[in-house]
């Protein structure tokens, strides 16, 4: 890695550590904190994870809750082309939802 690269990736982990520990945040982040984090809305967060822009902690069943590294989460919030691609993902994301719902065939005299 470039003398450049190294000392810029230290100190942007430096950086995401100060505000970590500025904002007084564990290091494990769950669903609800990590959308506000980012500014996304709960529901987002599945969508980013279905996407593969978010990876959650350990190797969490479907069922189970997810967990995200406080540090990393901090370093995505400030990652403002990651963002750029996370928001267009989720407004894809609903688009493509909202079109499926309106194109349903409808039934006509109610037969079953």
């Amino acid at each position: 890695m470039p003398r450049e690269t190294q000392s810029f990736t230290w100190l942007g982990c430096r950086n995401g550590a100060a505000t970590w520990a500025a904002k007084d945040l564990p290091a494990r982040l769950d669903v609800v904190a990590t959308a506000k984090l980012l500014g996304f809305a709960e529901s987002d967060i599945q969508v980013l994870m279905a996407v593969g822009k978010l990876t959650p902690l350990g190797d969490p069943a479907p069922n189970a809750p997810k967990w995200f590294a406080a540090v990393e989460m901090i370093r995505l919030a400030a990652d403002q082309d990651w963002l750029h691609k996370a928001t267009k993902e989720v407004a894809k994301y609903w688009r493509n939802k909202r079109e499926r719902r309106l194109n349903l065939p409808s039934y006509a005299g109610g037969a079953r």
